[in-house]
């Protein structure tokens, strides 16, 4: 017997959907966010798993890597796709986007996309974390600047603490604080 799978993904709990291939609702419930408990429940409510899906997301590329490793098959579908037709039906619950994600994957409607690698996920992440802090330390400049010309003090242009420290000099209870 073929069944379908819809996990409805969050940071806690997922909700997942079992279909057979008429659509009819086999098994639904929630499990914490865990891949072993994901893998424990897919073990519990279905027999024979055709097609497993879930939407991109931040744990998507996580949880299908682990269930991958587990020797499950998951198809990552864009949530902006996905969200076309969850957007049709009028009781929009965790449940219902389990089904509706079920009903996806029996149907074939949505494409799957291509999961990130570990190793890549750890590049973007470094990446981003590089370009949030160049942006904050910016923006803490310019917020000095501002401060300090109000003040009638102009703070020199670049990140040298020695042009810096010059232009507060005789004020030390701004060159404590900045």
């Amino acid at each position: 017997m073929s069944e379908y799978v819809g996990f409805d993904v969050s940071k806690e709990e997922t909700s997942f959907c079992v279909k057979d291939v008429s659509g009819k609702i086999l098994s639904r419930g929630k499990v914490a966010t865990d891949p072993a408990a994901l893998f424990e429940a897919l073990r519990d409510h279905c027999v024979c798993p055709s097609r497993i899906v879930l939407e991109t997301g931040t744990l998507s590329g996580w949880l299908s890597r682990e269930l991958g490793k587990l020797g499950i098959a998951v198809d990552v579908i864009d949530a902006r796709q996905a969200n076309a037709v969850m957007k049709l039906q009028h009781n929009k619950t965790d449940a219902n986007d389990a089904a509706l994600l079920a009903e996806i994957a029996r149907t074939g409607f949505c494409r799957p996309v291509a999961v990130k690698s570990a190793a890549a996920q750890e590049d973007r992440i470094l990446l981003k974390a590089r370009a949030h802090l160049v942006r904050h330390r910016r923006d803490m400049q310019n917020t000095i600047r501002g401060l300090l010309g109000s003040l009638g003090i102009r703070f020199p242009k670049g990140s040298g603490k020695l042009a810096g420290r010059e232009a507060l000099e005789g004020r030390p209870e701004l060159s404590t604080t900045i």
